[in-house]
C-alpha cells in the first residue's frame, strides 16, 4: 500500500510540474496523461522533469534520448541556430522538433565545453 501512495504522490508532483510549465509541456493532453508518458520513459523525479522542461524539451522520449547520449538538461538548454529551420532555440527544443541531430547536439555541447 505504501508503494501505491508513493506512486500516486510522484504522479501528482509530476503532473503539477507539467501544469506549471504550460500547454507546451503536455501538448494539449491532460497533464496526468503527460505525467504517465514521462514516467514510462524512466523519469520519476519531478525536479529533473522541470529541468528538461526549462531546457524546452517537452517530449519525454526526446529527453530520454538526450540523457542516454550523456547530455544534461543544463547542456541541452544552450541556445543554437545550428541545424534545420533557420531559427535559434535550445538544443533540446531543436532536437525534439527534429531540426537538430544528436550528433550536432553533441558537437555543440563539446564545442561549448572546450571554448566556453
Amino acid at each position: 500500500m505504501a508503494d501505491d501512495a508513493s506512486d500516486s504522490d510522484t504522479l501528482r508532483r509530476i503532473r503539477d510540474v507539467l501544469e506549471r510549465a504550460g500547454d507546451a509541456a503536455h501538448a494539449g493532453a491532460p497533464a496526468e496523461s503527460a505525467a504517465y508518458r514521462w514516467l514510462a520513459h524512466g523519469f520519476d523525479d519531478p525536479e529533473e522533469i522541470a529541468d528538461w522542461l526549462a531546457a524546452r524539451c517537452f517530449h519525454p522520449d526526446r529527453a530520454h534520448e538526450l540523457e542516454r547520449a550523456g547530455l544534461t538538461p543544463e547542456q541541452a538548454s544552450l541556445k543554437t541556430s545550428a541545424g534545420r529551420g533557420g531559427y535559434e532555440d535550445t538544443i533540446a527544443y531543436k532536437f525534439a522538433q527534429g531540426d537538430l541531430s544528436l550528433e550536432e547536439a553533441r558537437r555543440i555541447v563539446t564545442s561549448d565545453f572546450w571554448n566556453g
